[in-house]
Order: structure tokens, then sequence, then C-alpha cells
């Protein structure tokens, strides 16, 4: 074979980085059993309709498709949370609630790739089943918060936002479905200059106009609830400002607060969200590197009516800011005339909790000496 390229958006993954990645895991699913979260896995592909009833039919340029023996359309999963969905639906029905979940996973999207975006890419995260309310919602931000810090991060933020208050405002202004997707996207862009420019050109009311156009901006504590502007005359924004202030107050028993802003430019682009969504930062890098939300009306597009919430952390986008390795124990390499010898005193060595690689070349002791050292951070012994 000549071509020895693997496909685009794709990579292979060396001692060193299976490492880091492996022990992201380890303190992720540490901290998420914790919590009494339990770890489920789920099929790589799923059928279409599957994945069209929880992402709809938008998410079709971003997925890989292909047909089984039987002429049925399969998908690469494309994230996680709407096969946790399908699965509870399928499994879960008769189980005690709330449900809670965790899982570690590769999942597949045909996006450009560039610098922390690719074609595969692996996410980690927890789903909270069968509960709605604040503290449900205070719960799983709190864990997320955590799960940054046990990694190692420092410098980052959860921004923090209620979806409703946005689409109830939106369905006020009588725009068509095409110019609602547009001030959307604008929206959550930040792109002041172009949202101001399609909104004078459209005939929703002047007050609302400008709440609309105040969203991008407004970011920061629990104080810029109080500039949104008069939402009182929408029933549905007005409850939505009410909880999203209760889940605030809420993550004050966790202590992570110094983390969260509020941020009304946060709207998750999945059509699923419901009510509190939220996404992670790092000044580090300029792409997110969690998002999650409730999304109450997901499992019901399976049969089975049940509120949820949950976050997915970039596990790709994650290493790219993360510190050091942890201290590795003592590597040894082990070698001798004598076989016995050699493999007992390694047995030795790895019980008290060093690596230890024994030498299967029959190299003398100056060999292994010069071996240790081209290989680095290696202590020879010779028995």
């Amino acid at each position: 074979m000549k071509n020895k390229e693997i496909p685009k958006g794709l990579r292979d993954f060396l001692p060193e980085e299976v490492k880091a990645r492996r022990k992201m895991e380890q303190k992720a699913l540490k901290l998420f059993r914790s919590y009494g979260y339990e770890e489920v896995a789920t099929p790589t592909f799923e059928y279409l309709e599957v994945i069209e009833a929880g992402t709809g039919r938008n998410s079709w340029e971003e997925l890989y498709l292909f047909i089984d023996r039987e002429g049925r359309i399969l998908s690469l999963r494309p994230e996680m949370t709407v096969a946790i969905a399908r699965m509870a639906a399928t499994h879960l029905r008769e189980a005690v609630f709330p449900q809670r979940l965790c899982y570690i996973a590769n999942v597949f999207r045909h996006v450009q790739p560039q610098e922390a975006q690719y074609r595969e890419f692996w996410q980690m995260g927890i789903e909270l089943l069968g509960v709605s309310g604040a503290r449900a919602d205070a719960e799983v931000i709190s864990i997320a918060v955590e799960t940054l810090h046990a990694m190692g991060l420092d410098n980052f933020k959860i921004s923090l936002n209620q979806i409703e208050i946005f689409n109830s405002l939106l369905a006020d202004s009588g725009l068509a479905e095409e110019e609602k997707r547009l001030v959307r996207r604008l929206v959550e862009n930040k792109d002041l200059v172009e949202l101001g420019r399609v909104l004078n050109n459209t005939k929703i009311e002047d007050g609302l106009k400008e709440i609309i156009a105040r969203l991008p901006v407004l970011h920061g504590g629990i104080e810029i609830l109080d500039r949104l502007g008069p939402v009182e005359k929408n029933r549905r924004a007005a409850q939505a400002v009410a909880e999203l202030s209760k889940v605030y107050e809420d993550l004050r028993a966790y202590g992570v607060n110094d983390h969260v802003v509020i941020d009304m430019g946060v709207l998750r682009g999945l059509d699923y969200y419901t009510g509190i969504v939220f996404e992670g930062y790092s000044s580090e890098l300029g792409y997110g590197l969690l998002g999650g939300g409730r999304y109450d009306n997901l499992l019901q597009q399976y049969g089975f009516p049940c509120p949820a919430t949950g976050f997915a952390i970039g596990m790709d986008r994650l290493a790219l800011v993360l510190r050091g390795l942890d201290e590795e124990p003592a590597r040894f390499l082990v070698g001798g005339a004598d076989w016995n010898l050699v493999v007992k005193k390694a047995q030795e060595l790895r019980e008290q909790g060093y690596i230890v690689e024994t030498d299967v070349q029959q190299c003398t002791r100056e060999e292994l000496a010069i071996k240790a050292e081209k290989m680095g951070n290696r202590r020879v012994v010779f028995v």
C-alpha cells in the first residue's frame, strides 16, 4: 500500500497522548461517581431517524451516513445526549428516578478540520434524568466546574443563561422563521453591527428591539438581569429570568459562583434545549471547553416524557489547555545475566509502585546504560 494517510480530520494518538487522555478519563469518572453517576455506553452508530428525532434535519450536513445491507440509513453518533435519551427511553422506563448517568465516548461530525476541531473527537459528560428544578440544574453546573478543577484548570468561566428568555422574546417579535434563525445566529456570534442592522430593518416594536439588541453584551454577575429591560409583559420571559436567578443562587451552596457568569448571548446550537443552558471557556483557548443545559422535551421524542439536564466536555480541546501530566512513578530498566533474578527484581520494583521494563534483548550493563540514556528517564538496575 502506497497511501499511508488517514482520512481528513482524524488522528493517530501516540503513547503520551493516550496517557494524558486516560488520566483525564480517570479523574472525571472518579468525580462523577462520587456524585452517584454511573457509566453507560451506547452504540457507535444509530438509525438516522433516531438522530433526526433528537437533533432535527438541520444537522444532516454534519452527519456521517451510510446504508446497511437491509437498506436502512445509519449515522455515526454526532453527540451523546441523543443516544442516551434513546437508551433511557428503551431501557429505563421502569427505573427509579432520578437516574444519574455518565459516559466517555468518541463522536463524529463532518466539519471543517482545524485546531481544536476534528471529525472524530472525544466527549465525557453526565446526564441527570427524571428531575426538573433549579437544584438539579445547580448540581450539574457545579459538577462541570469541579471537573475542570479536577483536570488542573483554574482560569475558566461557566457562562450561564436561560434560553426561554430569548425564545419567548423572539416569539413576540412577529419575525418569520428564517429571520428568527438569523437573529439567533447574530446574538450567539455577538455580531452587534449586523444584529443592529437586521433589527432596524424589521417591524419589531422598539422596546422589544432594544432588549434583543442588548442581549449579546449582557455579561457579568446576577446584577445584569436588572439591565435586561422590562420583560414583565412577557410572562414566559419573566419566569425564565426568575428561574435563572434561582439557579445562580442555588449554586452558592457549592461555592462555585466565582467561576459562573450570566451571559445572555449563550443560546447553544441544538434545538432540544428548553431551559438553563451553559458553556465553559478558558482564556487560553478560543473555543468552548464544555456545553450543556436542560432538555425536558428530548426523551418525549422517543415516547418517554422525562425531564433531563446534563453537559459534555470536549476532551480534545481540554487537552490543549491542561498543565503537564501529574508526576509519574520512577521508571526502571532491569537487566542481567540471570533471567530469574531479572524477573524477580522487576516484580519487586513493580510491587513498590514503580514502572519497570525488563531487558528482553540480553544487553550488557554498558549496552543497557546507553539504551536507558536514549530512552530518557530510566534508572538502570543490573542483577
